[in-house]
């Protein structure tokens, strides 16, 4: 009977040794991976975020130079107005 407790002492004694080993292994396995999981998430969110603000920003761009050359239209307009009342200046005078 002695020598069956003492073989249950250092069976108990290698589970509980096995048990904390399997332990550490995969909190250090949980802990590798954890991360690297959060680091794929927080990538692709930023990769999303850079694509809007890229997006976003060409937008405004393009609604810029639509205004420009709406406005040197009307510059291209009042220029060709101006041009011709200088020449009926010049006729005027020439007179």
């Amino acid at each position: 009977m002695k020598n069956n407790t003492k073989i249950r002492k250092v069976l108990f004694n290698e589970i509980s040794l096995m048990t904390g080993i399997v332990a550490i292994a995969v909190v250090v396995v949980l802990f590798i991976v954890g991360p690297d999981a959060q680091l794929k998430e927080d990538i692709s969110l930023i990769h999303q975020d850079l694509n809007y603000i890229k997006t976003n920003h060409l937008k405004h761009i393009e609604d810029d130079i639509k205004e420009i050359n709406i406005k040197n239209e009307k510059q291209d307009d009042i220029l060709i107005k101006i041009n011709e009342s200088l020449v009926r200046i010049e006729t005027l005078l020439d007179r």
